[in-house]
């Protein structure tokens, strides 16, 4: 490999750690906020969710019909187990999400060093894999326990569970798109250590 490639590499290796550790920052900062903004009135939960479609007048201009089916609520009396799923919803996405950046970084460090096919590659990966998979799926189920108590509180009844499977689908494609990359890690470990035991 060309000096010019070498140097391209690390450039490009750099600028992916620089941005996974802001990437970190804005996951840590956008947790915080939204666990404050769960808690902004005094006893009670506000939560941004989907609702039944209503018509409505925006009060843009002159006035302009609109379709909302999204809505931020302020509820008062939500049961406590309720309250603890929606806090570990958010706590749970962001650990996740900050331990996949993580170890993205942790990854790009050693392909710097020159590590490209070896298990501990192939070990990251799959973590960064599950960690994906694991925010998807950690945030749907306990975002869905809390809204079902918000709902209860105001006397209705969640019914978007689907919708919030949907609204991780980037996570869980992204977490397919890296269990790609660890059979191809898995793959290059395996034909590197056959062409060194022709060596």
């Amino acid at each position: 490999m060309n000096t010019k490639q070498v140097k391209s590499d690390r450039n490009d290796l750099n600028t992916a750690i620089i941005v996974g550790g802001l990437v970190i920052g804005w996951l840590l900062y956008d947790g915080i906020r939204t666990l404050v903004q769960l808690f902004a009135t005094a006893g009670s939960v506000t939560v941004t969710t989907r609702v039944p479609a209503q018509e409505f007048v925006v009060g843009i201009g002159a006035g302009a019909s609109a379709t909302v089916d999204t809505a931020t609520l302020t509820v008062e009396d939500v049961n406590v187990v309720s309250v603890v799923c929606l806090v570990l919803a958010i706590v749970l996405r962001t650990a996740c999400l900050v331990g996949v950046t993580a170890l993205g970084v942790l990854l790009c460090r050693r392909l710097m060093r020159g590590a490209v096919f070896d298990r501990v590659n192939s070990r990251l990966t799959f973590a960064m894999s599950m960690g994906l998979l694991a925010a998807g799926l950690a945030w749907a189920w306990f975002e869905n326990m809390g809204l079902n108590g918000v709902f209860a509180a105001l006397g209705g009844e969640f019914d978007g569970q689907w919708m919030l499977l949907m609204d991780g689908m980037p996570l869980f494609v992204a977490a397919i798109a890296l269990g790609v990359l660890v059979i191809v890690f898995r793959r290059g470990t395996s034909l590197q250590r056959d062409a060194e035991g022709l060596v």
